[in-house]
């Protein structure tokens, strides 16, 4: 591949475009797909007044922001992986993620024009001069227009920027390797790459792979030609219907972790990535699939997970002899405090609380995932539960002008399960909803007792849990509604999984989660419940705050 070639050579505009349509509609944010020299080979979708107007109104400014923009590219490509950094023209925050082909560096996707902290008047208005803005006053109203993004936001904005990269390089790359026949040429091209790489035709069959394939699976030179991809793989079922999603238009390409099995029976993970190649008509020309043995990725993440287990077991002593010390200043038993000290210590108790759930939270999922979760169920009252749960968050909830209202059809909602574990639930899920309401808004909460066949609750299950609602069965039913951005429809089901991250169409919505509600779903699932969440349709994401319901229902005791 030549070096000089233009990433419009492989994909045109209009389709740049509606990916940059379909990213802002997540995000919310500018952006534009520019050549390593930050100019535009996109349209610049999304800018704010403040740089379309005045920090690229000016030829000293444009051009201050294609050097920022190609800055940006470079240092992603240099630290390979997304880049976040203030531009080198007005000092908004942008990001930026390379699109590579080949190893080719051919563009960048650049994002941002927000901010996460005031700009000085003084910095800002000796920047305009310096790029020649005449109208000063003007500059200055727009950037006072200019949104502010939390730094966990930015993050999920730049690893779903990522994702948006890679899927340009890899239809980029799919329209360079129709544009090449030569046999020859892609044996020279896949040898010299570090994972196994095979042609295969429509039936399935190996027609090329690169050297390292033989080598991987412990084939002589050759021996793979001809064989069945499924062969390799266990379980074959798994990839056959990755192949029978693409031959139905279902989905482009699909990335799975199976097996890989050696030509003497062995086997070891391996990361398959499989696309489908198209003829000129658009009918299935044949795939390709690329292979990664992942024993030393899967070995280093249980040296991960190990880690992460034992610095959560070992942080338990040091929070501890804080809530001591919290403990005795609050008491007043080393000497008397005042209003403002005791204020000050309830609030560092309650942080340290929320370190100890969040440390206990790592515990309990690492016991999960190696078959030690075990429940302590106990008889409590689920309403009183519910209520100290929402004191414990009323610093929080002032410091936001919220308000908390808990409606319940009895005064007494008897439960057997694990205390602990539930009121920790509890407050994830209030803590969910404080973090992303609105200032002065209101968070209902309601719990009540109920059968399987409530109309209400009918209504309402997803179809992903309607079948472990049994319709005789007695339940207890919990619902936090906050009044934040909501969550969309097809990540509802998938908040819920570790580290997990979602951005509003508005880009202003949920900054993501990342352990919190995975939490929640174990602990439910373990009680033989099931929580999921829902946006009402009455009012669409595309207003502001149509708010979020999470609902937790659990068997309840006779």
């Amino acid at each position: 591949m030549k070096k000089t070639l233009n990433l419009l050579d492989l994909v045109d505009k209009e389709t740049l475009d509606e990916i940059l349509d379909a990213f802002n509609e997540v995000c919310g944010i500018g952006s534009v797909i520019a050549d390593v020299e930050g100019r535009p080979l996109s349209g610049e979708q999304n800018f704010t007044r403040f740089c379309a107007k005045y920090c690229r109104g000016t030829e000293d400014g444009r051009k201050k922001c294609y050097a920022s923009d190609a800055f940006g590219g470079e240092m992603s490509l240099k630290q390979q992986e997304p880049y976040v950094y203030n531009c080198l023209n007005s000092g908004l925050v942008d990001c930026a993620t390379p699109i590579i082909v080949e190893g080719y560096h051919l563009a960048n996707l650049n994002g941002g024009q927000v901010l996460e902290e005031p700009i000085p008047k003084e910095v800002a208005i000796a920047r305009a001069k310096a790029i020649g803005i005449e109208d000063i006053d003007g500059y200055l109203e727009e950037l006072d227009r200019i949104p502010f993004v939390t730094k966990p936001k930015l993050q999920k904005i730049v690893k779903f920027m990522a994702v948006i990269t890679r899927t340009l390089s890899d239809m980029a790359m799919q329209k360079y390797l129709l544009a090449k026949q030569s046999k020859e040429y892609l044996n020279k091209l896949v040898d010299s790459v570090s994972d196994c790489i095979f042609a295969i035709d429509v039936n399935f069959r190996i027609t090329m792979v690169n050297k390292i394939c033989h080598d991987a699976f412990g084939f002589e030179d050759g021996r793979l030609y001809g064989k069945n991809f499924y062969d390799l793989l266990d379980p074959p079922e798994k990839i056959l219907e990755c192949k029978s999603k693409l031959d139905q238009g279902e989905e482009d390409n699909f990335r799975v972790e199976m097996e890989g099995v050696s030509g003497d029976g062995s086997k070891f993970p391996a990361q398959v990535s499989i696309s489908r190649i198209n003829d000129e008509d658009g009918e299935v020309a044949g795939y390709v699939a690329i292979l990664r043995n992942i024993t030393e990725e899967k070995r280093h993440e249980k040296m991960k997970q190990d880690l992460v287990a034992m610095l959560s077991h070992d942080m338990r002593n040091p929070i501890s002899a804080i809530n001591k010390t919290l403990e005795l200043l609050s008491t007043e038993r080393i000497g008397t405090i005042n209003h403002k000290q005791e204020h000050v210590i309830r609030l560092a108790s309650n942080t340290n609380d929320q370190l100890c759930s969040m440390v206990n939270s790592f515990l309990d999922i690492f016991r999960e995932e190696n078959t030690n979760f075990q429940l302590n169920r106990t008889e409590f009252d689920l309403n009183a539960v519910i209520n100290d749960c929402i004191e414990e968050q009323s610093l929080l909830l002032a410091d936001k002008q919220l308000k908390v209202r808990h409606a319940t059809d009895r005064e007494c909602l008897p439960a057997s399960l694990d205390l602990i574990r539930m009121k920790r639930t509890i407050t994830n899920l209030l803590s969910n909803a404080i973090n992303y309401s609105v200032t002065g808004g209101l968070i209902s909460v309601r719990s009540r007792k109920v059968l399987g066949r409530n109309r209400d609750l009918c209504r309402i299950l997803k179809p992903s849990v309607v079948d472990r609602v049994s319709a005789n069965h007695k339940y207890l039913w919990i619902m936090v509604k906050d009044q934040g951005y909501g969550v969309p429809e097809e990540f509802q089901d998938a908040i819920f999984e570790k580290f997990f991250t979602v951005e509003s169409k508005e880009g202003l919505g949920r900054r993501g989660i990342g352990l919190g509600l995975a939490f929640c779903k174990l602990v439910t699932e373990s009680h033989g419940g099931v929580i999921f969440s829902r946006t009402p349709t009455s009012k669409p994401l595309t207003q502001k705050t149509p708010g979020c319901e999470f609902h937790l229902v659990l068997p309840a005791s006779a």
